[in-house]
């Protein structure tokens, strides 16, 4: 998941997509080059104030949602965390180098109940 993206990525590509296709139909349009421009003008202030509305709607719709699974996942990622130092703090000191006890890959090292 994005941090803090809100769908915002989505709103974005959907904007710059609707933009081009709008550019594209313009230009290809057999008009005199004032009118494409002033056309080109007046489709790109609705369109921005569209592409406005649309992304007002997905935070609104999106926010919410994101709230509840960053509420939910803090606390098992601060859990694992403090799991994982602990680990790491009772780890008898080593260099970690291969060939050393704690990386040697002993068999009944792997499955202990503290590890899960």
């Amino acid at each position: 998941m994005a941090d803090n993206d809100n769908g915002g990525t989505f709103a974005t590509g959907f904007m710059i997509g609707a933009i081009v296709g709008a550019v594209v139909g313009i230009l290809v349009a057999p008009k005199p080059g004032s009118e494409t421009r002033a056309d080109l003008l007046a489709q790109s202030e609705d369109l921005r104030a569209r592409a406005e509305e649309l992304a007002a709607k997905v935070r609104e719709r999106i926010g919410p949602t994101v709230d509840i699974v960053r509420e939910r996942v803090e606390p098992v990622a601060e859990r694992v965390t403090s799991r994982v130092r602990r680990r790491v703090s009772a780890a008898p000191e080593s260099d970690g180098g291969p060939g050393t006890e704690a990386n040697s890959g002993k068999a009944g090292d792997a499955g202990s109940k503290e590890d899960a």
